[in-house]
């Protein structure tokens, strides 16, 4: 039987002269390297998270050590006392983790800027390999059409945080106050900057712009939503800030969806951030407590104003424009 590879034909046995030449220069050249196509794999949905918690574990361990030591330079007569007591060794560590508390807000704005560039690379490469797989994406919004985004992310940032605030959850969980205190106690322009910009720009690539595009790569969008929206959820520790994780990562999702870019989860997250640092260095919260009628009424406005931007929102039409054949 021929060969089915070979010329129809062509005798395999004869060569003509100069063809082994040239089939020689031919299995000498190098073939052009293809973009590499990553598997479906758990790991391969989980990487940017662990990066994340890996970059964030190596800051505060490098935090902790640098302060520890100038700590105990500072104090050194107690430092030797606590060597050799054990009590006065925890309460040492306990002194030392309660004063690095301070800086909580700084070291998570060195995180973030340090998994930003990481997680950069992993979209771009993604967004390459999809193109290899000739997967179409959304069309991208209009320019225009982010006002949607920031108004939907202020009014659900208040109204959600009103629902929190009227059916008393923060009395669920001691560490939200420990953790929200520990955050606002920084100055405002490292709120700003760390938690109103770095912050939200890291989180979103990680769990909307690479974790949540994997997913959606595979399953359908409530699937993928759900389950990104769930681990950014549970990363947060506490179940006030779970409810509300959750459900902003539900919308974080489906802004992405909608406009067909990275941008407008990051440009929502920001919004909400900035909303909360607003909030509660104007006392916003208490000023809206100190009369059920007032907190009351401004959740009903939000809720009827992030309806209506979500009906806008809605009609954008994010189908991606098939080539044509």
């Amino acid at each position: 039987m021929s060969n089915p590879w070979e010329n129809p034909g062509t005798d395999p046995g004869s060569v003509e002269p100069g063809q082994e030449q040239k089939k020689d220069e031919q299995e000498k050249t190098p073939i052009p390297s293809m973009p590499k196509v990553y598997k479906t794999g758990a790991w391969y949905v989980f990487v940017p998270l662990v990066i994340k918690l890996v970059v964030s574990m190596v800051v505060s361990m490098a935090a902790a050590g640098i302060y520890s030591f100038f700590y105990m330079s500072n104090h050194y007569d107690e430092a030797v006392g606590a060597m050799q007591n054990q009590d006065a060794m925890t309460d040492m560590t306990l002194t030392i983790t309660e004063q690095l508390m301070q800086y909580t807000t700084l070291l998570e704005g060195i995180s973030a800027l340090l998994v930003i560039p990481i997680m950069l690379f992993l979209f771009h490469r993604d967004r390459k390999n999809e193109k290899f797989l000739g997967i179409v994406p959304n069309k991208k919004a209009s320019l225009w059409q982010y006002a949607g985004v920031i108004g939907i992310s202020a009014v659900l940032c208040v109204g959600v945080n009103n629902l929190i605030i009227i059916g008393n959850l923060q009395s669920m969980s001691a560490s939200y106050q420990q953790t929200t205190d520990a955050l606002y106690s920084a100055s405002l322009p490292v709120q700003v900057i760390c938690l109103g910009l770095l912050v939200p720009a890291a989180e979103e690539l990680v769990f909307r712009g690479v974790m949540f595009r994997r997913m959606r790569q595979r399953a359908g969008f409530i699937r993928s939503a759900v389950s990104a929206s769930l681990i950014f959820a549970v990363i947060h520790g506490n179940m006030v800030q779970m409810i509300y994780a959750f459900f902003m990562g539900m919308v974080l999702c489906y802004l992405y969806e909608k406009y067909g870019s990275v941008k407008a989860p990051v440009l929502g997250h920001m919004v909400m951030n900035l909303v909360s640092i607003a909030a509660t260095e104007t006392a916003a919260y208490e000023w809206m407590m100190q009369q059920p009628m007032r907190i009351g009424i401004i959740t009903v406005v939000c809720a009827a104003a992030a309806s209506s931007i979500f009906v806008l929102i809605q009609r954008i039409d994010e189908k991606p424009v098939q080539p044509s054949a």
